[in-house]
């Protein structure tokens, strides 16, 4: 219960790492807002958290609309008062040469990794003064070094590294800022690449990035949330400004 009587936004909330996260927020004791595009299983989550007694509610937000962020604003300061906890855990991917990168990813990849990051912490920081808050921001391994044909991602995530940096310097003492840098997560994200590519191709992916991680394996969205709960925490009161490897030694090479 390290997290009870406290709220949390919780973005991305129907993917592999947002899901896991709302449902061990609530479990530590967190009311949670999860948001998220996917209506269907953002849906499909919230019947089955209530079911088990949990204190969850889901609304459906782009974060890449200031208008549907300042709505899920609006419904926070309404359903909680205040806010605790921001986890902006919505993100997708991109596994494209450079040059051949259209304006049109590139600008997707930053409106969705980085800008939507931004907007939620612009509307719901207000929320969290006066309290001893936490954001928390999934990034990635490759906001840390790089990696061919990852350009507009490592972009976003190496921009949100430090976005989380400044913001940790600009909102704090009251409000921490803390960036986790995941390796590859075993989620829809990293499988939906491989897929992109012929199946011999796809599956020698797979293979690479489980032989990039010293566990010899993909990580799991429990060993991400496990991280998440403890910067959403007051055991880490002292953490700010941190961008926190979780990538099972991928940027120690």
């Amino acid at each position: 219960m390290r997290l009870e009587g406290k709220s949390a936004v919780v973005t991305g909330a129907s993917g592999g790492i947002g899901r896991v996260a709302c449902r061990s927020f609530c479990e530590e004791g967190a009311a949670v807002l999860g948001v998220d595009v996917a209506v269907e299983e953002g849906t499909a989550l919230e019947e089955e958290l209530r079911a088990d007694g949990l204190d969850f509610e889901f609304r459906r937000c782009d974060v890449t609309s200031s208008a549907q962020v300042a709505a899920v604003a609006r419904r926070a300061e309404e359903r909680f008062g205040g806010l605790d906890v921001l986890v902006n855990s919505a993100g997708i991917i991109l596994g494209k040469p450079l040059c051949d990168t259209t304006d049109e990813e590139w600008d997707r990849i930053l409106a969705v990794n980085l800008r939507g990051a931004f907007a939620t912490m612009r509307a719901l920081a207000p929320l969290m003064r006066g309290r001893r808050a936490s954001i928390v921001n999934v990034a990635s391994g490759l906001g840390l070094v790089g990696a061919p044909d990852m350009s507009a991602y490592c972009a976003s995530k190496g921009g949100l590294v430090l976005l989380s940096k400044a913001a940790a310097l600009e909102l704090g003492p009251g409000i921490r800022v803390n960036a986790l840098c995941p390796g590859v997560i075993d989620t829809d994200m990293p499988r939906r690449l491989a897929a992109g590519l012929p199946a011999e191709a796809g599956d020698a992916l797979l293979r690479d990035f489980e032989a990039s991680h010293v566990a010899g394996r993909l990580g799991t969205p429990e060993e991400v949330v496990a991280f998440v709960v403890f910067l959403a925490s007051d055991d880490a009161s002292f953490v700010t400004g941190a961008a926190i490897p979780v990538d099972s030694g991928v940027t120690a090479q």
